[in-house]
C-alpha cells in the first residue's frame, strides 16, 4: 500500500508540485525519497499514483503515472447534529468520515451548549483530510456552516428519508425501519444536544415529515448517537 497524500488541485498526466502540510508530511514524517511511488487524491473522487521526482526544502515534485476517477455515491448519509463540547466534536468528525457520512451539519438548537466558530470548523476540515488519508476514502466529508434548527428542517427534510433521534417520544419508529426504504435513497438523521430537542423542535421536525427513531434504552452522548446512526446508514448502503 502506497502512502496517501491530499492535493485539491485537479491533476493530469505530467508533473505536479506538492507543498504545504502535505509536503511536510511526505518529507519530514514519511521521509519518502525520490523514485518512490505515492498515491494522491483530490477529495472529489479522483485518485492517481505518482513518482517522487525531487524533494526540496518545502515542496516535492511529482510525476503523475496513473489517474482514475471514482463514481459518486448513489446515496448520501447526512447528519445534522448538535455540537459536543471540547475535543469530542473533532473525534465525531473523524469517525463520521471513516464511516462514510457525506455531510455533517452543526446545529444550533434551544439547548445547544456549544457553537463552533468558523476557524474551528476550518481546523476540523483538516481532521477530515487526515481521516480520508488513513481510511482510503477519496471524497471528503463536507462540514456545513452552523445552521439554526428551523433552517435545517426547512431546507433539508423535504424529499428525503429524515429521522430524528428523540428518546422522549412515546411512539418511535422501529430502529430497523430505515432498512425498509429504497437502498439508493439518501438518508438524513438529526441528533440533538444534551437534554435533547425541545417539544417544539420535535413537532417542527415531525410536521416536516421526519420520523422519530430510538437508539436503544440508554442515554447516549451526542457523538455516540452520531456514530450509531452513521453505522446504521452505512449498513443500509451495504445491503
Amino acid at each position: 500500500m502506497f502512502s496517501r497524500f491530499f492535493t485539491p488541485q485537479f491533476f493530469e498526466s505530467g508533473d505536479l508540485t506538492l507543498d504545504g502540510s502535505e509536503a511536510h508530511h511526505l518529507i519530514h514524517v514519511m521521509r519518502i525519497k525520490p523514485g518512490e511511488i505515492v498515491e494522491l487524491f483530490d477529495g472529489q473522487g479522483q485518485t492517481g499514483q505518482a513518482e517522487v521526482v525531487s524533494v526540496k526544502k518545502r515542496d516535492v515534485e511529482l510525476r503523475i503515472l496513473t489517474i482514475c476517477c471514482e463514481a459518486p455515491p448513489s446515496s448520501e448519509i447526512i447528519i445534522g447534529t448538535a455540537v459536543p463540547k471540547g475535543d469530542r466534536f473533532a473525534w465525531l468528525i473523524e469517525k463520521a468520515t471513516e464511516l462514510g457520512v457525506t455531510r455533517i451539519v452543526p446545529l444550533t438548537t434551544v439547548r445547544s451548549s456549544s457553537d463552533p466558530r468558523d476557524s474551528k470548523l476550518e481546523r476540523l476540515r483538516q481532521t477530515v483530510v487526515s481521516a480520508c488519508k488513513q481510511s482510503g476514502r477519496n471524497r471528503l466529508l463536507e462540514i456545513a456552516p452552523v445552521t439554526m434548527w428551523s433552517e435545517f428542517v426547512r431546507h433539508e427534510f423535504p424529499n428525503r428519508s429524515a429521522y430524528i433521534a428523540h428518546p422522549a417520544d412515546p411512539i418511535q419508529t422501529d430502529l430497523r425501519h430505515p432498512f425498509l426504504g429504497k437502498p439508493n435513497s439518501s438518508m438524513l438523521f438529526a441528533i440533538g444536544p444534551e437534554g435533547g430537542f425541545t417539544d417544539e423542535e420535535f413537532r417542527l421536525a415531525i410536521a416536516a415529515g421526519g420520523k422519530p427513531i430510538s437508539l436503544g434504552p440508554l442515554i447516549l452522548r451526542v457523538e455516540t448517537a452520531v456514530l450509531a446512526v452513521a453505522a446504521l446508514g452505512l449498513a443500509r448502503q451495504c445491503l
